[in-house]
């Protein structure tokens, strides 16, 4: 009898321990949206009510280092449901990563990126109205402003985008401004930050090589791949911003697609020098210690995208995964339509982030 309890008592300790270690699992808060679907053209016949979702997220805390220049940050990965205001599409699983801002003021910012499913998409045949989407996957990207950063209950009005950037057409993306309330479940787990972020007055260059693609037709036209070489330097002006500049070459293969009939062409950019488009562009990054968003405006000198002028803007998100390698994803887009969407790596050099001299080492 006393080894049969006993075996019972370990079981029952066994299973708290597990218990109260699968803690850990529960998402930190819970939020809905509501906001409206800022359809474009035809699409607004489709809207038939309010935009509506919930989420659940893991976040994280952190107030030191890099994190203490930006009054401290919120990070983590989120799950939900979103119903972007129309019955013909239906609700859009969603899942991605969180950024916010100014956790020890009372307002700050919020930057989310991730991927959203479209169950219901454009088809010539069967759903010829629903020209808002033309891929079931598509990217999502959602930028606002928080209050009541640091209490239980948390007030966010944002704008949410969700675009396939360009891969496959039509692909007018859905833009929903909505407001977020967001409920903490506890108190956020805080940890230190390692990388501390970069030095004021150094100089940081890489060199990157990006494979991507895009749909030369206007509904379900022909993909065509896109591979593009760029260099780039940035100039830190604080340990949160830097100026950066980057010349690329660009191999692009919609320039040999007939602009009349959105068929491949043997005549048009038929020679490899023909599908080249050089290009320079410059602008402001924002560093947060191993990732870094960058949002440049350039142009092309030669040979431009059938259908877009020389000109175009270029917003690129890198992540580090080594004190010189990074991972990133890119974005080209010109007046809100998107030329080319691609991914890659690249190589880094100059003062790493670990090695700031002017960073903070405390808590806030």
């Amino acid at each position: 009898m006393k080894q049969w309890m006993a075996g019972l008592s370990l079981m029952f300790l066994g299973g708290l321990q597990t218990a109260t270690g699968q803690m850990h699992w529960w998402p930190t808060e819970v939020s809905t949206t509501t906001g409206i679907w800022l359809a474009e053209g035809e699409s607004r016949n489709q809207v038939d009510g309010v935009a509506l979702g919930g989420q659940v997220a893991w976040m994280t805390r952190a107030t030191n280092g890099w994190a203490a220049f930006f009054r401290g940050i919120e990070h983590g990965g989120f799950i939900g449901m979103h119903r972007i205001g129309a019955s013909a599409y239906g609700w859009q699983p969603q899942v991605g990563w969180t950024l916010r801002t100014g956790q020890s003021a009372l307002v700050g910012w919020t930057f989310s990126g991730g991927l959203a499913y479209n169950p219901k998409i454009y088809n010539t045949e069967t759903a010829p109205d629903l020209d808002a989407a033309g891929s079931h996957l598509n990217g999502l990207v959602r930028l606002g402003l928080t209050l009541a950063n640091d209490s239980p209950v948390g007030l966010s009005l944002g704008m949410l985008h969700t675009s396939n950037g360009g891969v496959r057409r039509p692909n007018k993306g859905i833009n929903t401004p909505h407001a977020r309330l967001t409920v903490r479940l506890g108190e956020t787990p805080r940890r230190r930050v390692d990388v501390d972020g970069a030095t004021m007055g150094a100089w940081r260059s890489a060199v990157g090589l990006a494979i991507g693609a895009r749909d030369h037709g206007g509904f379900g036209g022909h993909v065509y791949s896109v591979q593009e070489l760029f260099a780039q330097t940035s100039f830190v002006w604080t340990p949160r911003y830097a100026l950066t500049a980057q010349a690329s070459v660009s191999h692009h293969m919609a320039l040999k697609a007939d602009p009349n009939t959105d068929a491949p062409s043997d005549t048009l950019a038929s020679q490899p020098m023909d599908r080249l488009q050089p290009g320079l562009s410059a602008g402001w990054s924002w560093m947060f210690g191993r990732a870094r968003l960058d949002l440049l405006k350039g142009g092309v000198f030669i040979n431009p995208t059938p259908g877009f002028a020389k000109g175009y803007n270029k917003a690129q998100l890198f992540m580090s995964v080594h004190p010189n390698l990074d991972v990133f994803v890119a974005l080209r887009f010109s007046d809100w339509r998107a030329d080319f969407l691609s991914g890659g790596i690249a190589l880094r050099w100059g003062r790493s982030e670990k090695e700031c001299l002017s960073c903070p080492k405390w808590d806030l």
